[in-house]
């Protein structure tokens, strides 16, 4: 009896001395520190990262771990993630957060969520790069479409009231819209003139600028939406039963006037903030597109621009064999690099130039292609868009728009 027992205690140590033996494998490392390197599009300015979290999981053990927004330290790059003594082995890591930042100026927000699955976390490979590229925040605001020739009346009478002008956000991201601002050329695209000092490289000549009011997260517009601004945002179907209501259009261009002649209606929309125009009464776009156009952000307060922002310039004046220098006076200017996008606009039979920088507009798009052409009215300028539905815009409106479309709020 205690032989049997003596010969199980000696079995039972065997087996644990065996075990012991056989379990080679080493105990699983502990990595000190693990960097998620979270990289932003690089195109992006000032860019602040709120509720934010990322989330490892181990694919052996499920186990998860959780770092939240206090552990990202920013750099020159984007963020940097520590996660602190987590075993080595593959992990499925997401990172998601919401981004604030400015996109050629404009204020914008996105929220995002970026994947990688079983990365290899070991002694020797413990820095990881993840990108945030479910957005390109490519594209920002674009001039979709304008509507510069108005409506004619039963009696062939044209109406000019109702044009308009819609402005898209053509990127992935919700941009705001305040402080942007709607400018009209000062020079004509059908008289060229060899003005001095030429700046047409540098800068923008403008004789009428509108700006959306706000304080700088006002006005957002989400991917894809637009907003239009009206030149009297009234239902003009009450007056013009061949136009448009734009009773509900977004802002629009409101003008005091003191002239009794001269009355603007003050309609439903609210007003685009006055910076400067060169008629005393009433704006309109030219009903012919005369005059080109553009979107800026303007990066200063109406005070200085009025100040620091105008200047003269000088042409010679030539009829026949009489030639005379002359002085076209505060013209107020606009940096190109403020401009986010711009149309050349003008009538083919009379077209000389474009007075838009090439950077901005290399072509030029139009309604009639004689002066005065009475098919021209009802129709529109209107961006070309691709496949997904994205507006084109390879900085030349010849290949950019269609031309003579017909307008898009105009429902017949």
């Amino acid at each position: 009896m205690k032989k049997s027992i003596l010969n199980s205690i000696i079995m039972m140590l065997a087996a644990i001395l065996c075990l012991s033996s056989c379990s080679g494998d080493d105990p699983i490392p502990v990595i000190p520190t693990t960097v998620v390197n979270l990289e932003v599009p690089a195109n992006l300015q000032n860019v602040v990262l709120t509720s934010a979290k990322a989330t490892l999981t181990n694919v052996e053990t499920k186990q998860v771990t959780t770092i939240e927004a206090s552990q990202f330290i920013k750099d020159e790059n984007g963020y940097k993630i520590m996660c602190n003594n987590i075993q080595a082995g593959n992990y499925n890591v997401i990172v998601n957060g919401h981004l604030e930042f400015t996109l050629n100026g404009v204020a914008g927000q996105k929220d995002f969520e970026v994947k990688s699955d079983n990365v290899a976390i070991s002694e020797t490979s413990h820095d990881l790069k993840m990108t945030v590229s479910t957005f390109t925040a490519q594209g920002g605001f674009v001039i979709s479409e304008i509507f510069f020739t108005g409506t004619s009346t039963s009696e062939g009478k044209s109406y000019s009231g109702d044009q308009y002008i819609i402005i898209t956000n053509n990127s992935d991201v919700t941009l705001y819209a305040d402080s942007i601002a709607v400018l009209e050329s000062a020079f004509l695209t059908t008289i060229k003139e060899d003005y001095t000092p030429d700046i047409m490289s540098t800068h923008f000549s403008v004789q009428a600028c509108y700006m959306i009011p706000g304080n700088g997260k006002s006005v957002p517009v989400e991917p894809g939406q637009s907003l239009t601004l009206a030149v009297n945002a009234i239902n003009h179907t009450t007056e013009q039963p061949n136009s448009i209501d734009l009773s509900k259009a977004d802002f629009e261009f409101y003008d005091e006037t003191s002239n009794p002649n001269f009355t603007d209606p003050d309609g439903s929309a609210p007003n685009l903030d006055k910076w400067y125009c060169y008629t005393a009464t009433i704006y309109q776009f030219h009903s012919r597109g005369y005059n080109s156009m553009a979107i800026a952000k303007m990066q200063t307060s109406k005070e200085d621009w009025l100040e620091n922002y105008v200047y003269d310039a000088t042409y010679l004046f030539v009829f026949g064999d009489f030639s005379k220098e002359m002085t076209k006076s505060g013209i107020y200017k606009v940096p190109n690099s403020w401009i986010l996008d711009g149309v050349n606009l003008s009538v083919e039979s009379v077209r000389e130039w474009n007075v838009l920088d090439a950077s901005i507009d290399a072509g030029w798009t139009y309604c009639g292609k004689v002066d005065r052409d009475d098919t021209r009215f009802d129709k529109s300028v209107i961006r070309k868009q691709d496949a997904n539905g994205k507006y084109i815009d390879t900085n030349n409106s010849t290949n950019d728009f269609i031309p003579e479309a017909p307008a898009s709020l105009l429902n017949r």
